[in-house]
């Protein structure tokens, strides 16, 4: 299977690489938990994501890998800027994109790269209106922590997200629901499109959390990663926290069938609020 950046997909949403905040032990480059993304389906395993905190500092890694274990993508991500908005870069090694999204001075700047090239190919700086908060990438999952006494009584919250690909910012929303899958332990969340008419042709999101440990359990949705025809892939994501082993978060342990590249969120010049 090819794996490559939904990039015209209106919908590319958004946890497959939610940002975990379990506890970290002393080591350098914990591994924080790994996900493995499974067809919705038919159950094959499709990918697996490994989520790693480098200790003592607000940076954070997420490495991607293949059902053969070939490297695909992988992200950076510094929270000096606010524990919902991190600043990241994101390489998809397949498609030959990085992405940058940052919060700067109170703007967003979100841009797209061909691998090789210095400049964007694309690259927006928005300054949100202020009616509702703003949330960046793996930032949403502190977002529902934040939020989850007024969440689990029935109260739905809305967020500007930005989508890099489409350089702007989408308002969405998320409230509690029932689950789809079996459980007596998960709390879930319906995470959609605001824009009613976008819902018609959007599937939402089915988030799952331990509902004692307020942490991500699973991820029921459209995938960012797609196949070689560029659908997007529909998956359930089951996140593991135990068991995870020492190498998994050592790029250079990591294979791939194409060259890669350090990410270094410094690059952006962020700037805490």
């Amino acid at each position: 299977m090819t794996y490559i950046n939904l990039s015209k997909n209106v919908v590319l949403l958004l946890l497959a690489s939610a940002g975990l905040t379990a506890g970290a032990s002393e080591a350098s480059d914990t591994v924080q938990t790994i996900g493995e993304a499974y067809d919705l389906k038919s159950d094959k395993l499709l990918y697996r994501e490994t989520h790693c905190v480098d200790e003592g500092s607000n940076a954070r890694k997420v490495v991607y890998q293949s059902e053969a274990g070939d490297l695909i993508a992988r992200k950076a991500l510094d929270y000096n800027s606010g524990r919902t908005t991190p600043s990241f870069v994101q390489q998809n090694l397949y498609s030959d994109e990085r992405i940058e999204v940052s919060l700067k001075q109170g703007k967003v700047t979100m841009s797209v790269f061909d691998a090789e090239n210095a400049e964007p190919k694309k690259s927006t700086s928005t300054e949100p209106d202020g009616r509702i908060p703003v949330v960046i990438d793996a930032g949403f999952d502190e977002f529902v922590r934040e939020n989850w006494d007024g969440l689990v009584a029935g109260q739905t919250r809305r967020f500007m997200f930005p989508f890099a690909a489409r350089s702007s910012l989408m308002e969405l929303r998320i409230m509690a629901t029932a689950c789809s899958y079996e459980t007596t332990t998960d709390q879930c969340f319906r995470l959609e499109l605001s824009n009613w008419f976008l819902r018609m042709v959007a599937d939402p999101i089915e988030l799952g959390y331990d509902g004692g440990l307020r942490r991500l359990t699973r991820y029921r949705g459209l995938s960012n990663i797609g196949d070689e025809n560029g659908n997007g892939l529909v998956v359930d994501i089951k996140y593991d926290y135990q068991n995870i082993p020492e190498i998994a978060c050592r790029l250079d342990q990591q294979t791939s069938s194409v060259e890669s590249h350090d990410l270094d969120v410094s690059m952006l010049n962020v700037e805490s609020r």
